[in-house]
């Protein structure tokens, strides 16, 4: 089975985050010029209905896990980080899940993985490959850019948090497709002990492609609240 290339995901952000700059800066121009080009499959994917549902799905997920740890006391702050390190061990992880959401007060992974089912619905029958993935977002995302001279205090925040939003969507989005990949190459001949121990391997790999890009945005929100809008993109390591 095979480790989820999170190199691939980090150099995937990385590679959004300068489209996602554009929408900072001022410019002379009322919008980003559009050059014709051809329209893909992957164009045609990210446009769909099915997978606009899906990215509000995921969003929604993460509204939700922000909304809960904008609540947090101190102590549920330091609870929150040692579980998030409990959840990538096998051997802790069991009481970690039960613990972790008693702290958000409801089913984070059943959540979860009601996204992976629909990213495994939406995929289905597409036969793009990751790199035409990654450009149609790039095309979108520039398509979709409205450079003003000013804004706002307010809407500069708004705008600079729906930066930081959109590329952890897209990244999520990736950590559970290839969630499900790895799930797809467990073997059926197996026993029933080893197929659940395999699985549970594949959800901690999967915690570890989420959580970096949770702190990132994190993160993200914070710079954009405290630089007011002004869109200083933190690297993504």
């Amino acid at each position: 089975m095979k480790k989820m290339n999170l190199g691939f995901i980090m150099v995937g952000l990385v590679f959004l985050i300068s489209i996602s700059v554009l929408s900072c800066q001022a410019n002379d121009a009322d919008e980003y010029p559009q050059q014709a080009e051809d329209v893909t499959a992957a164009d045609l994917f990210i446009a769909s209905e099915a997978h606009q549902n899906l990215e509000k799905e995921i969003r929604k997920n993460m509204r939700r896990m922000l909304n809960a740890i904008s609540k947090f006391s101190k102590e549920e702050m330091e609870q929150y980080q040692q579980l998030r390190k409990e959840l990538l061990s096998m051997e802790t992880r069991s009481e970690a899940k039960i613990q972790w959401d008693k702290l958000f007060g409801y089913d984070y992974y059943a959540s979860l993985y009601r996204i992976s089912n629909l990213v495994r619905e939406v995929y289905e029958g597409t036969d793009f490959t990751r790199l035409e993935l990654m450009r149609a977002r790039q095309k979108r995302k520039m398509h979709q850019v409205v450079i003003t001279r000013t804004a706002e205090d307010d809407e500069a925040i708004q705008n600079c948090i729906k930066a930081y939003t959109e590329m952890a969507e897209a990244r999520i989005e990736d950590c559970v497709d290839y969630y499900n990949r790895n799930l797809d190459e467990i073997p059926v001949n197996i026993s029933w002990k080893e197929h659940s121990r395999l699985e549970e391997l594949c959800q901690v790999q999967l915690d570890e492609c989420t959580k970096p890009i949770h702190e990132y945005l994190e993160n993200g929100i914070e710079d954009c609240e405290r630089s007011k809008g002004k869109c200083t993109i933190l690297a993504y390591h």
